[in-house]
């Protein structure tokens, strides 16, 4: 089963479009009601909820570094891709890592 994925109010719209018309179980921040919200309350969101967070941000790069616990985080520098690109890095990632693989775990695209 894909993971699915919170996706930081930075991420553009388009691609979470793309995701989702993939298969990919993606929501973002600002869908759920998390706009503009601290990093830090997002990845709790995100662990309540078991959602991995796709972000370019790279304040929960920092959060990692803490020691603080999450469900996992998918992270590329927001002009790394293209948005194709992005899609369908993200979504062949959702589809070989697991849950149990992604815990605690940063994979860069």
């Amino acid at each position: 089963m894909p993971l699915a994925l919170l996706c930081d109010e930075h991420i553009d719209y388009d691609i979470i479009v793309g995701l989702v018309g993939q298969g990919i179980d993606a929501v973002s921040a600002q869908q759920i009601g998390l706009a503009a919200t601290d990093d830090a309350l997002i990845l709790a969101e995100a662990r309540r909820l078991g959602r991995v967070i796709y972000t370019g941000d790279d304040d929960y790069l920092l959060l990692n570094s803490s020691g603080i616990l999450h469900p996992g985080i998918f992270y590329h520098h927001p002009l790394k891709y293209s948005i194709g690109q992005a899609i369908d890095a993200v979504a062949t990632a959702c589809q070989v890592l697991s849950a149990e693989e992604m815990a605690n775990r940063v994979e860069f695209l």
